[in-house]
């Protein structure tokens, strides 16, 4: 539902400023709200990748102040994720362990805001 207003949405998972409770309002503090923990919410980066080079949501573009915006409300229907995740021998279950695992090697670190560090998205969004 969080998308469905079909507006840019912020990625807003800056780790101190979530820790700090100074974030604005986006995908990462959404993601916060639902589970306090910031590691939780920066997965919104992953997740923000993961929708982009699906095409279901748009990138604004930026490497600063990157925003999201839903394609389509009815991007279930010509989603291929799970079929293009399977082609590459990757299953949705094995996706999320993946991600159980990863949320976990966060949740272990320690979370004071000087020892928080950003995750890097040039990697999704080649730049």
């Amino acid at each position: 539902m969080f998308m469905q207003d079909m507006e840019w949405k912020d990625l807003a998972n800056d780790a101190s400023k979530l820790y700090m409770g100074t974030e604005k309002d986006g995908i990462g503090k959404f993601l916060y709200r639902l589970r306090p923990e910031v590691p939780y919410a920066q997965l919104s980066s992953h997740l923000g990748a993961i929708f982009y080079h699906s095409e279901v949501w748009k990138w604004n573009g930026q490497k600063r102040g990157m925003k999201f915006l839903l394609l389509s409300e009815n991007w279930q229907e010509k989603n291929t994720i799970s079929l293009s995740l399977e082609n590459e021998g990757i299953s949705l279950d094995m996706f999320s362990e993946y991600l159980k695992i990863e949320t976990q090697k966060q949740e272990e670190q320690d979370e004071t805001p000087q020892k928080i560090e950003q995750t890097k998205l040039s990697a999704f969004f080649d730049y």
